[in-house]
């Protein structure tokens, strides 16, 4: 009779692939996808032909990926919008991850996001002081770029308009607002540079 272990081993592979044939219609209406791309249960992507995902990629449970290819008004023509999503290789996301994507939102190779990250470059308008903020038109300031190699924290959201560079991490429950440099260790709300990422030093 086989071990407790290989049971266990023998009931995660079977689990594994299982997950590959419930997401099998999701990974057909990529723009792109890697090889070794996991994608768990419960993962929402509102119009996956805007939005590539690189090699060996491992998104987890009930993460969403919300693109907005045309832009509502009340009463107001539609725009049409060319959103781009862009997850480079050997990339770990987290569960309950939330993108909001209109304009152009790219993560680099090797990048790990953890749970209940919200990643946006976009937010809704307020102008027009006679429509429900509901009803008006999505704004981008500016696309978000995550550097390769950076750690994002847990509960952390990065805001449109923001560049993090190469090996960065961001601290749990941060607010990232501004750009943060390559090297560097940011937190807090909004988040701010606290430390460079030397060699010589070891982590507190």
């Amino acid at each position: 009779m086989p071990s407790a272990q290989t049971l266990i081993q023998l009931l995660n592979r079977m689990e594994l692939w299982v997950e590959r044939l419930r997401s099998l219609p999701l990974r057909r209406a990529l723009k792109h996808k890697g090889r070794g791309v996991i994608l768990k249960r419960g993962i929402k992507i509102n119009h996956p032909e805007c939005v590539t995902i690189g090699d060996n990629v491992f998104i987890a449970e009930f993460c969403w990926i919300s693109m907005l290819p045309v832009n509502y008004q009340k009463n107001a023509p539609d725009v049409v919008m060319s959103p781009n999503f862009a997850i480079g290789d050997n990339c770990y996301i987290g569960r309950f991850a939330t993108f909001a994507c209109m304009n152009d939102i790219r993560i680099g190779n090797d990048v790990m996001i953890s749970d209940r990250v919200f990643i946006g470059d976009c937010y809704h308008g307020y102008a027009n002081r006679e429509l429900p903020i509901k009803d008006q038109y999505m704004f981008s300031p500016g696309p978000v770029s995550i550097g390769d190699g950076t750690w994002i924290g847990i509960n952390v959201s990065i805001l449109p308009n923001v560049t993090i560079g190469r090996n960065c991490v961001i601290g749990a429950n941060s607010v990232v607002t501004s750009d943060i440099p390559d090297y560097h260790v940011a937190a807090g709300a909004p988040a701010r540079v606290i430390r460079t990422i030397d060699n010589r030093r070891q982590p507190q």
